[in-house]
């Protein structure tokens, strides 16, 4: 009987061992996006009141921080050639918003703005409509 529950268990890590051998090495990556559009939102929703966004906005900006990191250095994912990996390093300003934002000194909503040409200017000429 504690032979056949050896076995069990034995095979129980080996599973899960196997199964973390394989994982996704783009995790870091796509974590990064969730992150960027959880900053996004919190900066954006006019249901939050100013403390509560600015604790959010803390809370996130330094878990983006941290992931930029990562990503920024996580070889296997500079090594990829998955079209994910080649946009998110195109276009580098949006991707690594944190670390863009800090290099222009600006916050992260404003330069996510101005990297997409989006001002005062261009809202005042825009139409609402459907597309």
């Amino acid at each position: 009987m504690m032979n056949l529950l050896s076995v069990k268990i034995l095979l129980i890590i080996a599973t899960f061992s196997s199964v973390s051998a394989m994982a996704n090495p783009l995790f870091s990556l796509e974590n990064l996006e969730r992150e960027r559009a959880a900053l996004l939102k919190v900066m954006t929703d006019s249901n939050l009141t100013p403390d509560v966004r600015l604790q959010k906005h803390n809370s996130i900006y330094r878990r983006m921080t941290d992931i930029e990191r990562m990503v920024l250095r996580d070889d296997r994912i500079a090594s990829s050639d998955k079209v994910m990996v080649k946009k998110a390093f195109e276009s580098y300003d949006l991707t690594f918003l944190v670390h863009a934002s800090a290099e222009q000194n600006t916050k992260p909503l404003n330069h996510w703005l101005n990297t997409l040409g989006i001002n005062a200017s261009s809202i005042s000429n825009s139409k609402m409509g459907y597309r």
